[in-house]
């Protein structure tokens, strides 16, 4: 007998399985996704055992046809449910269900039961199966460089590392910058320039390293200024992030003047490097040599503090190195040897007497001493600096006999053993 097209119609009840043995029930073991925002259309994969749908005789060809007609289910916690819609059947261990973004919304943010029922009547429940978690939160930004504040000078070069992301399962789907600077003194317009970072499909976070170099046509005191927008698969109304980070424009470092001109070869000389714009981390250089310790200490912007390094006679380039850039002094330090004694005449005298110290290198502040160790030698008294080879004075009080002592704050020390005696008053 051959069925007409109502008869087969009217056979959807019936079971994949026939009309013979005992019917299933279906079970649920799990559900993918697991957790999903909540603010967009869900689309969810149960699977478990026993999914047996319904079917159709296709008048056409004779084919049974499953269908999920008489499928039913929802998803909640007691007592907020949303019903589970367009079910489609994908195998007996697994189908899918769909959440419209209306129902999706209203869903509470904890984990949520899913249940579902066959034509038969028969239902599964799958308790805490799926986590709601509300809305997806705009895309993080974190900037690392540049930070806002250093201030930057024309020409320098701008070494951003920037990073954006957002949390699972959500994915970024693009970060891109824009650099944008002011019309110049001259009325010239750079153009904007702009540019993707690269990254990977479905990633939940992108990293970005990119250089822009400042125009050498801007002035100080404009501002120059680096956006950063990231987006990610949240729906249009929340899925992007903007980070406007404004640059100031200051003037490149100076270097007015260098507080002693001279020191000695040992090093050593402490010395002030008066300016402007020495920000945190400017470094002096004397020569090819780091001012000590590590390049100086900034007190201030407007100076520098330090000891100068070792280094042979002559004059030496002073510069200040720095974020800003650098600057050089228009003068040059000086590298002096120490005083050399040669002789003190007479080698033997009363507290009171004139003595004359021949030498070399001798300057107005270099201070003639006797004792037994510059530590606890005295000074000759009313001295008075002749020329760099002479030095006169009175002999001062003490006993016994003596080193002599040439010492200059700025160039150093040396000195002539035992080269003098008191002779008692």
């Amino acid at each position: 007998m051959t069925l007409g097209p109502r008869a087969s119609l009217a056979f959807c009840a019936a079971a994949l399985i026939g009309c013979a043995g005992s019917e299933p029930h279906p079970r649920i073991d799990g559900v993918d996704p697991a957790q999903a925002y909540t603010d967009r259309e869900i689309r969810l994969t149960l699977t478990g055992a026993d999914f047996v749908p319904s079917f159709r005789i296709d008048p056409g060809s004779g084919a049974r046809v499953a269908t999920m007609q008489g499928f039913s289910g929802r998803i909640g916690s007691e007592p907020y449910w949303e019903a589970l819609t367009d079910f489609g059947w994908i195998g007996p261990t697994q189908i899918s269900v769909g959440l419209p973004k209306d129902d999706a919304e209203d869903l509470p943010n904890v984990p949520c039961d899913v249940e579902i029922t066959d034509p038969r009547g028969h239902s599964a429940v799958l308790l805490g199966g799926f986590l709601a978690l509300g809305s997806e939160p705009p895309p993080l930004i974190t900037v690392t460089r540049p930070v806002i504040g250093p201030p930057y000078v024309p020409g320098a070069n701008i070494h951003a590392i920037v990073n954006a992301m957002t949390p699972p399962p959500g994915h970024m789907t693009a970060l891109t910058w824009t650099y944008t600077e002011p019309n110049a003194v001259d009325g010239t317009q750079r153009n904007p320039e702009t540019a993707a970072c690269p990254s990977l499909p479905d990633a939940g976070s992108i990293d970005c390293t990119f250089d822009v170099t400042i125009g050498s046509n801007m002035s100080p005191g404009m501002t120059v200024n680096l956006d950063i927008t990231a987006t990610n698969d949240a729906p249009p109304s929340n899925n992007q992030t903007v980070r406007h980070i404004p640059l100031g424009l200051t003037p490149r470092p100076t270097v007015s003047s260098v507080m002693p001109q001279t020191g000695g070869i040992a090093g050593g000389t402490n010395v002030l490097i008066q300016g402007s714009g020495f920000v945190t981390g400017s470094r002096v250089y004397f020569g090819t040599s780091l001012l000590i310790p590590d390049g100086g200490i900034v007190v201030r912007p407007e100076i520098i503090s330090g000891y100068a390094p070792a280094h042979g006679t002559g004059d030496v380039t002073v510069t200040v190195q720095s974020s800003l850039g650098f600057a050089t002094w228009d003068q040059k330090f000086k590298y002096r040897l120490p005083p050399q004694i040669s002789s003190i005449a007479p080698p033997a005298g009363a507290p009171g007497e004139t003595v004359q110290i021949a030498g070399a290198n001798f300057t107005t502040t270099t201070i003639i001493y006797l004792g037994q160790s510059l530590a606890s030698a005295v000074p000759l008294a009313n001295a008075l600096w002749a020329n760099d080879g002479e030095i006169k004075g009175v002999i001062p009080h003490g006993s016994g006999q003596a080193t002599v002592w040439a010492f200059d704050p700025n160039n150093g020390w040396t000195s002539l053993p035992n080269g003098f005696t008191w002779i008692a008053p």
